[in-house]
């Protein structure tokens, strides 16, 4: 029960988070230690500090050790990279990723965070490569999708990108931030019909989203649409009322009448 309590804890609160898994370090239960100790690998090393930083370490390398003595099933391999990588240890999260590929070609969890990693490396055709394989072979997961979009967009190969995203869209109509995604893209790309249908997609599933807000004012503030952009202001000052952008869109639309 408290292993999956621990796994199953979603707390935003770096802090919090800290204080909630750190005296599972200490459970006489190995699996809730080896638990708690992995979910901890996603905070910044710096705030695991003094004795604590030991007993850290130590049940680290219990987990590692236990991984590795699994280490012909794909799974474990993918563990310990995922491990690594939060550790920022990026080599070795590659090689485990590797491993659990070479392990089973199947296995699309450990290519898409392998494809992760070579992102953050600069190896955006590496990355390409990987979640491209999985898009192919797993057509029914549009996160992929959103991924390969997005990294496609970064690439800057814009056309491949739109066509990705709309995918995801198609697939997560609810997805408001792929919505907005494909807004920016398809302004791009010169699509301003499209463009503008996409960012109030996603201010209709976010209105108070700010950001999402920001980038319709901004879609009108580009083609002087004066009126619009002087709606979508007000908005932004009705909900985010001491947030200066939406004053500042404001007066200089009015600035332009």
């Amino acid at each position: 029960m408290r292993q999956t309590a621990v796994r199953r804890l979603n707390e935003p609160d770096p802090l919090k988070m800290l204080s909630l898994l750190s005296p599972l370090l200490y459970d006489p239960v190995k699996a809730v230690r080896i638990e708690a100790a992995q979910r901890l690998t996603i905070l910044p090393t710096e705030m695991i500090t003094g004795d604590l930083r030991t007993k850290f370490e130590g049940v680290l390398a219990e987990y590692q050790k236990a991984a590795e003595h699994t280490g012909d099933f794909a799974a474990s391999r993918h563990n310990l990279g995922n491990m690594y990588a939060n550790l920022g240890q990026t080599e070795r999260a590659v090689t485990h990723y590797r491993k659990a590929i070479e392990i089973d070609d199947l296995f699309y969890p450990a290519k898409v965070n392998l494809a992760g990693v070579y992102n953050r490396m600069g190896r955006n055709s590496d990355a390409e490569v990987l979640l491209r394989a999985v898009v192919e072979r797993h057509p029914d997961l549009p996160q992929i999708k959103y991924s390969l979009a997005l990294l496609l967009a970064e690439e800057k190969k814009y056309e491949d990108a739109e066509v990705y995203l709309k995918a995801a869209v198609s697939d997560m109509p609810h997805h408001a931030r792929a919505r907005y995604n494909l807004g920016l893209l398809q302004q791009q790309l010169g699509r301003d019909s499209l463009a503008e249908t996409s960012l109030m997609g996603a201010v209709k599933i976010e209105p108070d989203n700010i950001d999402y807000l920001y980038a319709l004012a901004d879609f009108y503030l580009k083609r002087g649409r004066w009126e619009r952009a002087q709606e979508i202001a007000q908005e932004m000052i009705e909900r985010h009322p001491n947030q200066k952008i939406g004053h500042d869109i404001a007066d200089f639309v009015r600035r332009q009448k």
